[in-house]
């Protein structure tokens, strides 16, 4: 009987330890889950919360350099926001300083209305005709008088000596009063519109309505 007892309590205390081992092992392993998923689910809410970097705007514009954009501002003498259409000025500024050349249509060597034309063509997308007469009458329902009304883009037209016919010169209104054109004798260049040898030349302006 007592031997049975013994053999009882032997088995009763393996099968108790093997189970407190047990407990403690899937404790252990239960641990380790639990720490492996919580770093887990913290790299989860990290990606999750992560901000994404804004892209950095270029420090120059895609037409213009900011010295450019100054330069630009100083001759028309606005204010650097005022330089809008970076294109426009871009292309003017390919051929500042070109030569005058009557009947002339490259850096060489320009006159007002191959410019004028050159610029429409890169800027506008719009391919004018060749000569001044010709991008006068190309859309009279666009001409007006009155110089008020002048807007960037707008062509404005000469008649430089008493016997041409109609206009004979040609340009491109920027803003401020200043337009640019290829003038005899400096070439390609910015001026105001105001001074009086302009004033007195001065026929009219037109706005082309499919450039705008």
């Amino acid at each position: 009987m007592k031997i049975k007892l013994v053999i009882i309590i032997v088995i009763v205390l393996t099968v108790s330890c093997s189970k407190k081992t047990l407990q403690n092992n899937d404790y252990s392993y239960y641990k380790k889950e639990m720490a492996k998923y919580k770093r887990q689910t913290q790299q989860q809410d990290s990606l999750a919360h992560a901000t994404v970097k804004p892209k950095e705007r270029p420090t120059e514009s895609r037409y213009l350099s900011a010295e450019e954009k100054r330069r630009f501002a100083q001759l028309l003498e606005v204010n650097e926001t005022s330089i809008r259409n970076e294109k426009l000025y871009a292309a003017i500024k390919e051929w500042l300083g070109t030569p005058y050349d009557w009947g002339g249509n490259s850096k060489n060597g320009v006159d007002c209305s191959a410019y004028v034309q050159a610029i429409y063509q890169k800027v506008y997308k719009n391919k004018l005709p060749r000569t001044s007469i010709q991008q006068f009458y190309l859309d009279t329902e666009s001409h007006f008088k009155n110089q008020k009304y002048l807007k960037e883009g707008d062509l404005v037209f000469f008649r430089l000596r008493n016997e041409d016919k109609v206009v004979s010169h040609v340009g491109i209104y920027l803003q401020n009063g200043k337009f640019t054109g290829s003038n005899s004798p400096r070439g390609v260049e910015i001026v105001d519109i105001n001074e009086p040898y302009w004033q007195d030349k001065y026929v009219a302006s037109a706005r082309l309505l499919n450039i705008q």
